[in-house]
């Protein structure tokens, strides 16, 4: 698993918490600056220390390849790896090249999380690797009903579980008081599939209220430079100076600023259950979020809980931004029915152990 994605660290460190003796293994990734990933020195390094102290190990994959080549040429590393350690099941946090690797491994049993792009969005040869390897996977589970439905499609052989990673509600609370200025808060990285310039595009809507708004992205990505040049571009002096591009957060960061906002956005293109917005939901944001399948299971307008806003529509974006500054009272309905709804469906107290029941079963059954 990737040790600098969030849930994964978490699911990881859930898992202990049950009782299992988990190693994590990811590859030995040289610094990319313009996505700012440094684990040894960068602004994760607290919270990827944090799980090397919880977890039993963190092995380390070296390749030459930063491409997806690297999967299909080092799973003979990852198998040295779980033989070494004794590892009883083999737990792929993506499918796509992860789970192409882990069954390219020969470890067994194989299971295999998969969580949104790895399947919405694969293309070419790797489509190809990718789908041959769920479907020979002992179990796929996958984040959310309606990605189950495009799991089965895309690997129809395969056994699939839908089972949300979810969050943590303990530490994913909301603030004390309602807000009295409408602050916005992006955690979406800047890569093409979560579109954060639609939300620059729709502020520059919004040319009348910029001191009555406030706006924070607080991911990186490749597409971060050209995002605050287009914000520099669009953007009224008033509603710039209040826009805020962090370039990366730790999680203890990420809370902060998730508590200090009472609107979450989202227009990613394509997803599975957002881990974002269900944080997001807990600590009782209002959404506006893209109008795709997934997030539908989450924001319905009968509920009034969140907006769901057309793909590519800045006119659209901006009256929902609109609707939310002048209805505090629909925010502050949301954020109760908001928190309940992922303390009912996605508590991950509940859902890893789940997940850890399924292991459990998945392995007694292959050694039978």
């Amino acid at each position: 698993m990737p040790v600098t994605v969030p849930w994964a660290r978490q699911v990881a460190m859930r898992l202990c918490e049950q009782g299992h003796e988990v190693h994590v293994i990811d590859f030995y990734e040289r610094p990319e600056p313009s996505l700012r990933i440094q684990p040894e020195n960068d602004y994760l390094a607290e919270d990827i220390a944090l799980l090397h102290r919880t977890v039993a190990g963190v092995d380390r994959i070296h390749s030459a390849f930063q491409s997806g080549i690297r999967y299909f040429t080092a799973f003979s590393q990852l198998r040295r790896i779980c033989r070494r350690r004794r590892a009883d099941v083999l737990l792929a946090m993506y499918g796509g090249g992860w789970g192409t690797m882990a069954y390219l491994s020969g470890v067994r049993p194989c299971v295999v999380y998969v969580v949104g792009s790895d399947v919405l969005r694969a293309a070419g040869l790797g489509r190809i690797a990718s789908a041959w390897a769920l479907s020979h996977a002992d179990t796929l589970f996958v984040n959310g009903e309606y990605l189950a439905e495009r799991t089965r499609a895309f690997a129809p052989r395969a056994r699939v579980v839908p089972l949300l990673i979810g969050v943590n509600t303990d530490r994913f609370t909301p603030r004390p008081a309602a807000l009295s200025s409408l602050k916005v808060i992006c955690t979406r990285g800047f890569q093409p599939v979560y579109n954060n310039e639609l939300l620059i595009q729709g502020l520059a809507e919004l040319k009348d209220v910029g001191e009555h708004m406030e706006v924070t992205f607080t991911s990186p990505g490749p597409g971060l430079p050209s995002a605050q040049a287009l914000a520099a571009r669009l953007l009224p002096t008033a509603l710039r100076d209040r826009v805020a591009f962090f370039g990366g957060v730790s999680d203890d960061g990420l809370l902060e600023n998730l508590r200090a906002a009472n609107v979450f956005v989202s227009f990613a293109r394509s997803d599975g259950t957002s881990t974002a917005l269900l944080e997001a939901m807990a600590c009782g944001l209002f959404p506006v979020v893209s109008d795709i399948p997934q997030n539908r299971e989450w924001v319905t307008p009968a509920l009034e809980n969140g907006i769901l806003v057309p793909l590519d529509q800045p006119k659209a974006v901006a009256e929902a931004l609109r609707k939310a500054l002048n209805n505090p009272d629909l925010l502050c309905r949301a954020a109760t029915v908001n928190r309940q709804l992922v303390l009912d469906r996605a508590d991950s107290r509940k859902t890893i152990r789940d997940l850890s029941s399924h292991l459990e079963t998945i392995v007694k059954a292959r050694r039978k």
